[in-house]
């Protein structure tokens, strides 16, 4: 109840003034991936020099977050994924995204880490029927997504299906959504969480990769408002991920954030290296963990993250609206939401 109740605490602050230090992290553990995305260059990547367990301990011994976010690369092939939790101090709220192909890694690390944290959840990506989603991830790997999807049903862990829209399947989620059904029989809409593509350098590496047009944006804003209709649902989750999509067009026609950014004033983004940056779009780097003792604040004050959250708010940012960014967005302008 404490950790749950520091988190909300420190949301509503954000409203008010900008916090001493971020109570949302996004960390990337790895950027050791299994696939080979189209939407993402993730795989491309050198994983060489990432942060040690210990080194992960060092900076969570020393910087306490009521919501992380874990991401990769593939966050399960790291061997100490658990052991990397239990050092977090604080914790409220996890979440992380998967790409399901290493089900009982998955299944029973995810079985650890509930009994660890009090608010656990897991996203399993899946982007299309088979034929399409397997194109999209260049790897056959959607009947073990799936599989790993009902299992964690099966152990009671909170999971989702994370379908990010793009060029490649934006007229294809009714077709995805029965086909998972078949397998799943108790499958509901509620069970999806949207997303849409995003280009970044500091973290997909896909700059000019894909390029966009009216007529799927258009296409884009109808499927979220389409679905915002369907998202039904009390408490935190629900709330953010309806205002999240009721934003959704006004993002596309800005293409700037619908709210004032809580990059670098409620949360920021670190690398597998310990590079810190505002968030996971702008290629802003801050400083890195190891020149700083791990110690967060150090990064956090200095005179480059003042000159950063300045361009922010002077909408000089590459400008986005992505879950990892825009969920602490709307918690950070409640009036305005």
């Amino acid at each position: 109840m404490y950790n749950f109740l520091r988190l909300a605490s420190k949301a509503l602050a954000s409203n008010l003034f900008s916090l001493r230090e971020p109570y949302k992290l996004t960390f990337a553990v790895t950027y050791k991936c299994n696939s080979r995305c189209k939407i993402c260059n993730i795989w491309k990547r050198k994983s060489e020099k990432e942060l040690t367990t210990e080194e992960i301990r060092k900076f969570f011994g020393k910087n306490s977050f009521p919501w992380i976010n874990l991401t990769g690369g593939e966050v399960f092939l790291r061997n100490d994924v658990v052991d990397i939790i239990k050092s977090m101090k604080g914790l409220y709220l996890l979440n992380i995204t998967t790409n399901g192909t290493l089900t009982e890694k998955i299944l029973k690390d995810s079985n650890e880490i509930k009994k660890i944290v009090p608010k656990f959840i897991l996203s399993v990506s899946i982007d299309g029927p088979k034929k399409f989603h397997d194109e999209i991830r260049g790897i056959k790997c959607w009947d073990r997504a799936v599989e790993t999807y009902k299992k964690l049903r099966e152990n009671e862990i909170e999971s989702y299906v994370c379908y990010t829209i793009s060029p490649y399947n934006i007229n294809r989620f009714e077709e995805t959504y029965e086909e998972i059904k078949k397998i799943v029989p108790d499958l509901e809409t509620r069970d999806f969480h949207l997303s849409f593509y995003h280009e970044s350098d500091v973290y997909f590496g896909n700059r000019g990769g894909i390029k966009r047009n009216l007529k799927y944006e258009k296409k884009l804003e109808k499927i979220f408002t389409d679905f915002t209709k369907l998202k039904s649902g009390a408490g935190p989750v629900s709330f953010l991920e309806r205002k999240y999509m009721k934003l959704v067009k006004e993002y596309l026609e800005t293409g700037k954030s619908p709210l004032p950014c809580k990059a670098l004033l409620s949360s920021c983004f670190i690398d597998p290296q310990g590079n810190v940056y505002p968030c996971t779009i702008f290629n802003e780097k801050l400083g890195n963990l190891r020149e700083a003792d791990y110690d967060l604040k150090k990064i956090w004050d200095s005179e480059k993250a003042k000159e950063v959250r300045k361009l922010i708010k002077e909408n000089k940012c590459p400008g986005c609206w992505t879950p990892c960014e825009a969920y602490q967005t709307v918690l950070g302008n409640l009036m305005k939401a």
